[in-house]
């Protein structure tokens, strides 16, 4: 039987936050992807991790939290860094290569012809990240088994999540985001977000306090602004600069959905039972108002 991944980090002891000085985010965030673990059983004994590692802040990030918190773990797991190369004249490899090297961390990376296929392929009004996250999402699916990895860990954080959530709703018509556990369709990969309780501005913090060789991933779309996503970044950016407080309460709302007050009738019962004077319908159409 496996066992579920529990960490009991040690608290900030009082009275020393002025004589350490700045405080750092490790802990903090540490325990915030070890709550992410438990909540949703990402991790248990025995599991072999492939890392997604795009060379970018948030791949640096998870797999570093993971690291620290596998040396602390009461149970057994395994870390492989993988690096999908796609192919953009500029990506450098060797950046990733060396930190690898002089860290200690398994690693393998894949080169692939993915910028060329890109380029003779993408359907009109598709773009750029689109086609290349579902490419490179292809390529951690065959590698997983070859490396001897029974689930893929992605850096996507909780802001990812939230613009996500409104790119489904705004464009695609349906309430979804990025669940922090999902098996994949080919029935033998697992896919885990171990970084879902962490905001985006933690991480840049947390990367510029360690000093990551961060790299660019050399795609020719890499800061378009006119992005989908791009646009839900800076809408989030907005609502929470005029009300503090709108991304934890959009975050919350992810995991307390009222589905009998959408308009899916799936989740609506036996609709020939619901009469015209239901009181209860009443008073919900009344607190509407």
């Amino acid at each position: 039987m496996s066992t579920l991944l529990q960490i009991d980090l040690p608290g900030r002891r009082r009275g020393t936050a002025a004589a350490a000085g700045p405080r750092s985010l490790m802990k903090p965030l540490a325990r915030r992807v070890g709550r992410a673990i438990q909540d949703f059983r990402l991790i248990e004994d025995g599991d072999r991790i492939l890392c997604a590692m795009s060379g970018g802040k948030d791949s640096y990030a998870m797999l570093h939290l993971l690291e620290y918190l596998r040396r602390r773990a009461p149970v057994r797991f395994e870390l492989v860094a993988v690096t999908v190369d796609q192919g953009y004249r500029g990506f450098k490899t060797e950046v990733l290569e060396r930190y690898f090297r002089e860290t200690g961390f398994e690693y393998h990376i894949e080169r692939t012809n993915i910028a060329e296929v890109i380029d003779d392929t993408m359907p009109l009004g598709d773009t750029h990240c689109s086609m290349c996250a579902r490419l490179r999402r292809g390529v951690l699916y065959r590698l997983a088994p070859d490396l001897g990895c029974n689930k893929i860990a992605l850096g996507h954080h909780a802001d990812d999540l939230l613009e996500t959530l409104l790119m489904s709703q705004f464009f695609n018509g349906e309430i979804c985001s990025m669940p922090p556990i999902l098996r994949a369709r080919d029935g033998r990969n697992i896919v885990i977000r171990p970084l879902c309780y962490v905001w985006e501005d933690e991480i840049v913090r947390f990367v510029a306090e360690i000093g990551f060789p961060v790299i660019c991933c050399a795609c020719p779309a890499c800061g378009d602004n006119s992005l989908k996503r791009k646009q839900m970044k800076n809408l989030l950016h907005k609502l929470e600069s005029d009300h503090a407080g709108i991304k934890s309460s959009l975050l919350k709302a992810l995991s307390n959905i009222r589905t009998a007050h959408l308009l899916d009738r799936r989740f609506l019962g036996d609709l020939s039972t619901v009469s015209g004077d239901n009181s209860e319908a009443k008073e919900d159409d009344r607190s509407e108002i």
